[in-house]
């Protein structure tokens, strides 16, 4: 039972990272990741089949180093200022938001 919960985590965390992409960009990609570490620092003190679960799975696919990777590839080189600034907010964002998830833990 733990193997379909794991596969349709997955299947709907691709699918939210895909139309959030599809809709919002680079703004997506951004959103998705750092709300993925939010999550992540809220369910850290879960059991571990559903870390596994939801962390792995679900969260695993729902964020994407990837494709943040494949977006600042394909930007321009005149435009690298802006394009680390999207990258360090990214980071910044994402650390502060799994902090606020280990303090709010469930």
């Amino acid at each position: 039972m733990t193997s379909l919960f794991f596969i349709f985590a997955a299947i709907a965390g691709t699918a939210t990272r895909k139309k959030a992409t599809e809709a919002f960009g680079r703004r997506g990609i951004w959103a998705i990741n750092v709300c993925g570490a939010f999550l992540l620092g809220l369910i850290a003190e879960l059991d571990n089949t559903l870390i596994m679960v939801f962390g792995t799975a679900g969260l695993g696919s729902l964020t994407t180093i990837s494709g943040v990777a494949r977006e600042i590839r394909s930007w321009s080189s005149d435009l690298r200022l802006k394009n680390a600034g999207y990258l360090l907010s990214m980071l910044v964002a994402g650390v502060l938001a799994a902090w606020l998830g280990l303090r709010w833990g469930l």
